[in-house]
C-alpha cells in the first residue's frame, strides 16, 4: 500500500466516524479502566444481564464482561467504525457472555435487562429516557455516566474518583419525581 493510498484510507475512516457522530449526535468516547471499574462496581452482584447503550469501541461492555463472567452483556452501537473495532475486540476477547450488537438502541425491539449503562451526548439522554420507559421493568437499574435523564429523578448521584463526571443511578419505577 503506498503512502498516499494509507492516507486515503484513514481519512475515509475519519470520515465515516465524524459523519456518524453528526448524525447521531454523539462522538464515541472511550471508557478508560479505572472509570469502567467504578460503573461495574454499581452493578448488583444479583445481575443477569446488563445492556450498554451506544458501546462504542466496546470498552466498558467488554470490561463487564471480563468482570461479571455470570453476567449477560449486551453492547449496542450504530456507528460502524467503533463497532467493527469493537467485534474485533471481542473476539480477541473471547468472552461467551458478550454480545455486540449493530444498531441504534432507538429501533432496536428487545427487553434491555436488569442494568442498562451508558455514557452518551446529553443530546441523546431524552431517548434514553423515552426507549427505557416503554421496555423497562421495575426495579431496573441504570447507571448513566456524566449525564443526566431529563425528567428523571436519581437515586443517587455520584462523583466519580477516576474524573471529574458523575455517575447519575436511577431505579426504574422510582425514577420520576413524586
Amino acid at each position: 500500500m503506498t503512502d498516499l493510498s494509507a492516507l486515503v484510507f484513514v481519512m475515509i475512516i475519519l470520515a465515516l466516524i465524524a459523519v456518524y457522530a453528526i448524525r447521531l449526535r454523539s462522538v464515541p468516547m472511550p471508557s478508560l479502566r479505572a472509570a469502567s471499574d467504578e460503573i461495574i462496581a454499581y452493578i448488583p452482584s444479583d445481575t443477569k444481564s446488563v445492556t450498554d447503550f451506544g458501546s462504542g469501541w466496546g470498552d466498558l461492555a467488554i470490561a463487564i464482561a471480563r468482570a461479571r463472567p455470570d453476567v449477560r452483556v449486551t453492547g449496542i452501537e450504530l456507528s460502524p467504525i467503533p463497532f467493527a473495532i469493537s467485534r474485533m475486540r471481542a473476539v480477541v476477547a473471547a468472552l461467551p457472555n458478550l454480545e455486540l450488537v449493530r444498531g441504534d438502541f432507538r429501533k432496536i425491539d428487545r427487553d434491555p435487562g436488569e442494568v442498562v449503562v451508558c455514557f452518551l451526548d446529553p443530546r441523546v439522554m431524552g431517548d434514553v429516557g423515552d426507549v427505557l420507559f416503554a421496555r423497562m421493568d421495575n426495579g431496573a437499574i441504570v447507571i448513566s455516566r456524566a449525564f443526566a435523564i431529563p425528567g428523571w429523578q436519581a437515586f443517587g448521584e455520584v462523583p466519580m474518583t477516576s474524573g471529574s463526571d458523575r455517575l447519575y443511578l436511577y431505579r426504574f419505577g422510582s425514577h420520576k419525581p413524586g
